[in-house]
């Protein structure tokens, strides 16, 4: 049933909507990272920081640095990759850190 779906549909279609895909993602990114530094803001909680940075390092920055990469430069997919896990890796870090840490106030 996959396979009749998968042949219908060429190439060049994926990867509209790939490339479409991944500019939602970014823009989400943009969106929840904005929200949780608003908060962070509002109420001088220095957890929130933590967790608006996290969320720019995992939702934002990957697909900034995929483009510029791949597109710009091109640079090889697996260093591509290596690079966004990196930025991933370091968001989630920081986005536990700031749930973690107790909050002073």
């Amino acid at each position: 049933m996959f396979d009749i779906t998968l042949q219908s549909l060429d190439l060049e279609t994926l990867r509209v909507v790939r490339q479409a895909s991944e500019a939602i993602i970014i823009l989400f990114g943009l969106a929840i990272s904005y929200i949780a530094y608003t908060a962070y803001r509002q109420n001088q909680s220095r957890p929130m920081l933590f967790i608006a940075v996290g969320f720019v390092l995992v939702l934002f920055v990957p697909g900034a640095v995929a483009v510029v990469l791949l597109l710009l430069l091109g640079v090889p997919s697996p260093v591509v990759n290596s690079v966004n896990q990196f930025f991933e890796l370091a968001g989630l870090g920081l986005i536990l850190y700031g749930l973690w840490v107790p909050r002073r106030d």
